[in-house]
């Protein structure tokens, strides 16, 4: 039996993801199959990268996963990685927001910026009394009725269910700010569709959050009560761990697909896949694991019709910037993941994550290691500074809300190029027409964050549908 061979083009986690249930799926079925997987930058994981400095644990990009999702999880146990498996700190499960230059509490029960109880949000003086007023009466504002191609942004969502001062000061910079980008922009069915189903069944959002939080009352405490899960050595142990099951792959770093030819129907494979280094390799079916900007370029010689789709999507640029503290040193108390900053704030920056109040053991215990982030839709003009310029940002917002005195004991900038899917409204109907164009090349996959779905889950998700489409398809 010949080998189905396969180029994967993207190494991080949708890329060696697929390699790896590639490999798994053909040995359950006895398949062969020979995996190429190509990465053009230095290293493997994409967005996903950790550092370890002097003790401290940085993850540069995602530091998480959402709980809720279960294929990241049971990926990472797969690999063996369940006893490093982390939930974050239950002392310092609360968020502050940015108000009149002031750091306000969150107020309890609030839930993807949605609010499961009265009386905090009430006592509150992150809202005004008439946001309060518009927000108790969307248990009686009528429900959208849904159709199959209805989109919405996120922002004008929440604004019809909750008002828009809420919109603004709650719930715009926590949805928004997952995807470093616009709520108004954001289509709402691509990137939280949980919504739109809490809609269409309760039909209000505050009726959804509270038997969502009744149903969550009766989970375990620690890292199974988590709403985000981690790893103890950073993110970067999932991406070691994958490419250490990776041995039968051929695994290229610092390679560039320049060019991809369809072979006449008399050649043994449908595609040539051609690199920078003139090296060349046959496949019979490539995965795109890449955000779709660098898909489109590639395709285009190929179906410019997918192309000019695949381009519909935009990119956010961003910057995550780290410092370290003695504790002495800050004369605030970091008794929060951190704090997220409204776009109406007029700051430079996003949000700050305290990272050892967030997740234990990410510093030494007589420190502290903070992180803010820089860029996104709507602040990419900042990233034109360098990394001094960038620090010096951050080292001035910090001394402004954390009182930090003296120097940092060190400090990190890591940058990531268009490398955060902003998926607009009509998302999911541009994608249809994608995979129906997809119909007319055999073997082509197209796979990643904001392809179907944003994070790190969704991402392994996608790789094993398309591992199983696959080998499946051999086995056919």
């Amino acid at each position: 039996m010949t080998s189905r061979r396969v180029v994967v083009v993207g190494g991080g986690i949708t890329g060696l993801s697929t390699a790896y249930f590639l490999d798994k799926r053909a040995r359950e079925r006895g398949e062969a199959i020979d995996v190429t997987v190509v990465e053009r930058s230095k290293r493997w994981g994409g967005n996903i990268v950790t550092e370890l400095h002097d003790q401290f644990t940085i993850d540069g990009g995602p530091d998480s996963w959402v709980a809720a999702k279960p294929n990241a999880t049971l990926l990472a146990k797969e690999l063996g990685l369940e006893n490093s498996i982390i939930g974050t700190n239950e002392e310092t499960r609360r968020v502050y927001v940015m108000h009149d230059d002031e750091l306000m509490l969150m107020p309890e029960g609030v839930v993807l910026g949605i609010p499961t109880e009265v009386m905090p949000l009430a006592k509150s003086s992150l809202l005004s009394w008439r946001a309060k007023v518009r927000m108790a009466f969307e248990l009686l504002v009528k429900p959208r009725v849904w159709r199959d191609d209805d989109d919405e942004s996120v922002g004008d969502f929440i604004s019809r269910r909750l008002g828009a001062e809420v919109t603004d000061r709650l719930a715009g910079p926590l949805l928004g700010g997952i995807f470093a980008g616009d709520a108004h922009q954001l289509s709402v069915r691509a990137t939280f569709p949980q919504l739109v189903d809490a809609e269409r069944k309760y039909g209000s959002l505050i009726r959804a959050m509270r038997a969502a939080k009744r149903k969550a009352a009766g989970k375990s405490s620690g890292a199974q009560s988590s709403a985000f899960l981690s790893l103890r050595g950073g993110m970067g142990t999932l991406i070691n761990a994958l490419v250490g099951r990776l041995g039968k792959a051929t695994l290229r770093l610092e390679t560039t697909v320049v060019s991809i030819t369809a072979n006449e129907r008399s050649r043994v494979s449908r595609y040539t896949v051609n690199f920078d280094d003139g090296a060349s390799v046959e496949a019979d079916d490539i995965v795109f694991a890449m955000p779709v900007h660098v898909t489109a370029r590639m395709i285009r010689a190929l179906d410019q019709e997918i192309a000019r789709d695949l381009e519909q999507m935009r990119y956010a640029s961003t910057a995550t910037v780290f410092t370290a503290f003695r504790r002495a040193d800050i004369t605030r108390p970091l008794d929060a993941f951190g704090f997220i900053v409204p776009r109406s704030a007029g700051r430079q920056f996003l949000a700050s994550t305290w990272v050892s109040s967030k997740w234990r053991g990410r510093a030494p215990d007589d420190t502290v290691l903070i992180r803010l982030f820089f860029g996104g839709a709507w602040g990419e003009q900042v990233l034109e500074e360098s990394d001094n310029g960038l620090t010096e940002i951050a080292l001035r917002e910090l001394r402004s809300f954390l009182g930090t005195k003296g120097e940092p004991l060190f400090s990190r900038v890591f940058r990531f190029d268009k490398a955060s899917p902003q998926p607009p409204v009509g998302h999911l109907a541009t994608m249809a027409r994608i995979r129906q164009g997809l119909e007319r090349w055999p073997g082509l996959h197209i796979a990643g964050s904001g392809v179907d779905g944003v994070g790190i889950p969704d991402c392994v998700r996608q790789a094993e549908t398309i591992a199983e489409r696959i080998v499946g398809a051999r086995q056919a």
